[in-house]
C-alpha cells in the first residue's frame, strides 16, 4: 500500500474488506470523431463481480458510498484502467471517472491524482477526468479541485449535462474542456420534435461558449443521425461499439460502424438538400412574380393570393425602409382563424419589425431574395422562417415578407437552410 494516500493497491493484492467479496475490473468504450473519422478516446467503466456473479456498478458504489470510501474505489478504479491503457498508448484520450465525493476529499486531491498517472508512465494531458458538476454541492471546492487538476494538464469533462439540476451557470465558471450531453436528452430528443430543437440549440451554444461536445448513449439509428445533424464532436454508444475489455477490439468495432454512418447521413443529406433546393427555386418564382405585381400597382392580398396556398405558408406583409408594417397582413386561407377566438397580435399594421434579422438581411443586400433562421413569431407562438426581399412599388421600397413553417415547407430542415435563395 502507498502511504501517500491509503488506497493505491499493488497488482494482485487482496482488496480491502470494504470491497468484500468484490472482483473489479474495467471495460472500454470508444468515443469517436466524426471529423477525425476515428477513435479519439476511451471511457474507462468500472466492472465488478461477486461469488463470479456479475454485481451492477450502481450497487458497487452505493456499497462504497455506505462506507465513505467512494475515493478509494475511485483511485483502484484509476489504477486499473491506467494500468491497461499505459500497455498500448493509443492515439486518444482516457476518459476517467470521478465520484463527488472524490472531488472534495484529501484521498484524491489534484495533486495524488497526478501521480498515479505518472507512477503508470503516462503524462496527464493525455487523461480526462469527468464529473458529474451538479452532484457536488461545494461549488467553490469544485473550483478549487478544477483549477489544481488543469495544473497539471488534465482536461475537464462535465458528465451528464442536462440531467438533475445541471446550470450553464456552472459550466460558465467551470469551463470544461468537453460536456458530455446526458443520454435522457438524446432519447426525448430523437422522439420529440420540440426537444430535438431544443437539443441542437444546446449544442450550438455550447460549443458558441468554448467547450467541445460529446453526445453519449447513442443506441438507436435515430439517435445517431440526430448527433449527426447536431455537428457535435463527439459520439459515444452502444451503436458505435460496446464497452470491451481490450482498447484495440472496442476501436476495430467502433471505426467502421462510423464510416458506415456517415455515408449513410451524408447519402441522406444530399437528398434532403437536393428537394430543399427545388423548393426555393419555387419559392423565389413566386416570390419575385409577387415584387412585379404588387409593383404594378396589384395590392398584396390579391398578388400573394397562389403564393399563401403553398405548404407551410402562413402570412405575408410589407415593411416600409424603416420596418414599419404597412397595411394589415395577409393570411392563408383560414390562418387567422386557427386557435384562440381572440388574439390581439394578429393585427400588426404599423408594428415596427426592424429588429428582425429578415428585415436588416433584406435591407443591407437588396438585391437577394433572404431566408431567415428559425425563430419562434409572435403571432401565432411558432417556429418559422421568413422570406423578405426588397421590391420598389408605387409608394417607393418595400420589404416582402412571407412567413412560412419550415417542417412543412421544406423537408429535412430539422436544421440546416441557406441564409439566402
Amino acid at each position: 500500500m502507498n502511504d501517500l494516500t491509503g488506497c493505491m493497491y499493488e497488482q494482485g493484492s487482496s482488496l480491502p474488506t470494504w470491497f468484500g467479496d468484490f472482483e473489479l475490473s474495467c471495460e472500454f468504450q470508444p468515443i469517436v470523431s466524426p471529423t477525425h473519422r476515428r477513435t479519439v478516446g476511451f471511457e474507462a467503466l468500472a466492472r465488478a463481480r461477486r461469488c463470479n456473479d456479475p454485481v451492477s456498478p450502481a450497487v458497487l458504489f452505493s456499497e462504497a458510498e455506505s462506507e465513505g470510501d467512494e475515493p478509494c474505489l475511485d483511485i483502484v478504479l484509476w489504477q486499473q484502467a491506467l494500468r491497461t491503457y499505459a500497455e498500448t498508448r493509443p492515439n486518444a484520450w482516457l476518459f476517467l471517472n470521478l465520484s463527488a465525493a472524490s472531488v472534495v476529499d484529501s484521498r484524491t486531491a489534484p495533486d495524488i491524482l497526478a501521480q498515479l498517472v505518472h507512477q503508470s508512465g503516462l503524462s496527464c494531458d493525455r487523461i480526462v477526468l469527468e464529473i458529474v458538476e451538479d452532484a457536488v454541492s461545494d461549488q467553490e471546492a469544485l473550483a478549487r479541485f478544477v483549477a489544481g487538476c488543469r495544473n497539471h494538464g488534465f482536461r475537464i469533462a462535465i458528465d451528464d449535462f442536462g440531467a438533475g439540476d445541471a446550470h450553464f451557470e456552472r459550466i460558465w465558471r467551470i469551463r470544461p474542456d468537453i460536456v458530455k450531453m446526458d443520454r435522457t436528452m438524446v432519447v426525448h430528443a430523437a422522439e420529440n420534435a420540440r426537444a430535438s430543437r431544443l437539443f441542437l440549440s444546446l449544442i450550438r451554444m455550447i460549443r458558441e461558449n468554448g467547450s467541445l461536445v460529446l453526445v453519449e448513449g447513442l443506441e438507436t439509428r435515430e439517435q445517431a443521425a440526430l448527433a449527426w445533424e447536431s455537428e457535435a464532436d463527439f459520439y459515444q454508444g452502444f451503436w458505435y461499439s460496446h464497452p470491451r475489455t481490450e482498447l484495440r477490439t472496442a476501436s476495430a468495432e467502433a471505426e467502421p460502424r462510423l464510416f458506415l454512418a456517415q455515408q449513410h447521413f451524408t447519402a441522406l443529406n444530399d437528398q434532403q438538400e437536393s428537394e430543399q433546393i427545388q423548393c426555393l427555386r419555387n419559392l423565389r418564382h413566386e416570390v419575385l412574380e409577387i415584387c412585379h405585381q404588387i409593383a404594378g400597382g396589384t395590392a398584396l392580398a390579391e398578388a400573394a393570393t397562389h403564393l399563401l396556398t403553398s405548404p407551410g405558408a402562413k402570412r405575408c406583409y410589407l415593411l416600409d425602409t424603416r420596418g414599419v408594417q404597412q397595411g394589415e397582413t395577409a393570411f392563408a386561407a383560414g390562418y387567422a382563424s386557427r386557435g384562440s377566438a381572440f388574439n390581439p397580435l394578429l393585427s400588426a399594421e404599423g408594428a415596427s419589425w426592424s429588429h428582425r434579422e429578415y428585415f436588416r438581411s433584406a435591407t443591407n443586400r437588396p438585391g437577394e431574395i433572404h431566408l431567415s433562421r428559425p425563430y419562434v413569431a409572435l403571432p401565432d407562438s411558432a417556429r418559422t422562417v421568413t422570406v423578405s426581399h426588397m421590391t420598389f412599388t408605387y409608394y417607393g421600397y418595400r420589404i416582402l415578407c412571407l412567413d412560412i413553417h419550415p417542417e412543412q415547407a421544406f423537408p429535412g430542415s430539422h436544421h440546416h437552410l441557406p441564409h439566402h435563395i
